[in-house]
């Protein structure tokens, strides 16, 4: 790996971390296209699944006395028992239509909960069908595009789930889901790592531990509303750099 790309995979760690701590989500959406494009998809997807793991590490401790642990396990379990099937699929099938199916399904998902989300009812927050479907969601999309914090997003807008305890609950289940994902496609798919320079290696955890100062920061500046607004953008955003990331694998091949 040159010079040029193992900064520019630095850079986007950073920018990454920050927004992972800001909206307790957004690592992988933000961090897997870019590194699919600057070192392969399946690289990519192992370096964003095995970062995944530091950076909720790191802010845990911050943020324990509010999290859910009863929504870790219904949504965690449910998205670590999808992953081998995946990962299966991943294996068996080129990965430009596998990234267009998995974005174009989060975007309907993603506009319909905005839809929803304008009726005064919602979805029960503690409902298990909820909690079961957006885990197998979260999980598929993991494994298959290094992206599942989009299903995540569509439960937290549905089930009207408050910011900080959404932040706090998100962070565990993140070293839950991408540990599992990192080691199911070692196991599948003989997965590597890219062959990054040391000072690359410590660059993207310094980036993590900096992204993480100046993301809290950022979140004691802002309301509630403004960091569910955020989020929101930020899951269609993910999509649809994970579409565009689909398309160029298509068109590349």
């Amino acid at each position: 790996m040159g010079i040029a790309m193992a900064v520019g995979v630095v850079a986007f760690v950073l920018l990454a971390a920050t927004i992972q701590r800001i909206a307790g989500l957004g690592f992988g959406m933000i961090l897997a296209p870019f590194l699919v494009v600057l070192i392969g998809a399946h690289e990519g997807v192992m370096l964003v699944n095995f970062l995944s793991i530091i950076a909720p590490v790191l802010v845990l401790p911050r943020i324990w006395d509010d999290i859910e642990w009863r929504k870790v396990l219904w949504l965690g379990i449910p998205a670590v028992l999808v992953m081998p099937a995946a990962a299966w699929v991943s294996v068996v099938s080129p990965a430009g239509p596998l990234y267009v199916v998995v974005a174009a399904l989060v975007l309907f998902g993603l506009i319909t909960s905005m839809l929803l989300s304008r009726i005064s009812s919602a979805v029960d927050g503690d409902g298990r069908t909820a909690q079961i479907l957006t885990g197998l969601g979260s999980g598929v999309g993991t494994v298959l595009g290094g992206v599942g914090g989009p299903a995540m997003t569509i439960y937290a807008v549905v089930s009207r789930w408050p910011v900080m305890r959404m932040v706090a609950t998100l962070q565990p289940l993140w070293i839950l889901i991408s540990a599992f994902s990192f080691g199911i496609k070692w196991a599948f798919d003989d997965g590597q790592m890219p062959d990054m320079p040391w000072w690359a290696w410590a660059g993207c955890v310094v980036s993590i531990v900096l992204g993480i100062w100046v993301g809290e920061w950022i979140q004691r500046r802002v309301d509630d509303a403004t960091v569910r607004k955020f989020v929101i953008a930020l899951a269609i955003l993910g999509s649809l750099l994970a579409l565009g990331t689909g398309i160029r694998l298509l068109v590349g091949t």
